[in-house]
């Protein structure tokens, strides 16, 4: 029987190996996700629970912002009376940054709130807490602030009447050039420096996404390598790769046409080959157009928005 323990542990640690391995996210989750948040607002949560518990069981849950998979799949837990997964996710959004209180206040947890198992984690949160403040970098996430400081300060002094506006497009060139070199260094060391890696909302009452830096790099071949390879680990959203590229074609002189048809108010004539158009975006893990513009709609309309 002893012999047999270390042989059982190591076939669980490759098991575990393996199902990461094999998880593509552009193949397996993202698509799924985009799915169960339509049935979400849809307020089918049977469907969002078998959805997201399909992606679950060959890949490692992510809590992307705008699906927050993770939070709806633990509302629909609770909704369809699956309390103990439920308060299994609780406690990992906890580690994703969510706060005790802010997570009772929702209306699917009232009433495993008032339950005992709640009050255990309730009790036990200070401690989760710092663990997840350990796991985040707060160095970096001050960086990627200034980044995006320096990134629209400049720009935003292009709108002052009178402005020397070539000696503010040259500082703009040298802003963008050294948040390139900041930026590629980030991707390299870290993934993309998402809520995972620098924190949430919470931390500081802000909002903090290197998206925007995307918009004004020109590395065409690096990022795009980068980005893909960092989606399809799930270390990066996809819409990261689709905002740089159509936004890399807007920049590119004579070049009017996007290839994933990031902009909502851009039409078929200005998409290159349009017929194929889900096709690409499906690739880099984005919804096809259809999908996305049901699921704004639906959103749109169930904050009120």
């Amino acid at each position: 029987m002893k012999k047999a323990l270390p042989i059982l542990c190591l076939l669980l640690l490759f098991m575990a190996c393996k199902q990461e391995k094999d998880c593509s996210y552009i193949k397996d989750y993202y698509q799924t996700i985009y799915l169960a948040e339509e049935a979400y607002f849809l307020g089918d949560f049977q469907r969002v629970y078998d959805l997201i518990s399909e992606v679950e069981s060959h890949c490692a849950l992510l809590n992307q912002r705008g699906p927050y998979e993770m939070l709806k799949y633990a509302e629909a837990a609770a909704r369809i009376g699956k309390d103990e997964k439920a308060l299994q996710l609780v406690r990992d959004l906890i580690f994703e940054g969510y706060e005790i209180d802010q997570l009772a206040q929702k209306d699917a947890f009232v009433q495993l709130a008032a339950g005992p198992e709640w009050k255990a984690i309730a009790l036990e949160y200070d401690t989760l807490r710092r663990q997840y403040l350990h796991t985040i970098d707060l160095d970096l996430r001050k960086q990627v602030v200034e980044m995006k400081d320096a990134d629209q300060y400049y720009r935003s002094m292009l709108r002052k009447p009178g402005i020397n506006r070539d000696s503010i497009y040259k500082i703009i060139g040298r802003v963008d050039s050294i948040n390139d070199r900041k930026l590629k260094n980030t991707l390299d060391r870290y993934g993309y420096p998402g809520e995972r890696v620098i924190g949430g909302y919470n931390i500081d009452d802000q909002q903090v996404d290197a998206g925007i830096l995307l918009f004004h790099v020109d590395d065409y071949d690096y990022y795009t390598t980068t980005l893909k390879r960092l989606i399809e680990q799930g270390k990066a959203p996809p819409e990261s790769l689709g905002n740089f590229v159509d936004s890399y074609q807007r920049r590119v002189k004579d070049q009017k046409k996007f290839i994933y048809g990031i902009y909502d108010n851009v039409g078929e004539e200005q998409i290159i080959d349009y017929e194929n158009l889900d096709e690409r975006r499906v690739s880099i893990g984005l919804p096809p157009r259809s999908l996305k513009s049901r699921v704004d709609s639906l959103r749109r309309a169930y904050y009120g928005i």
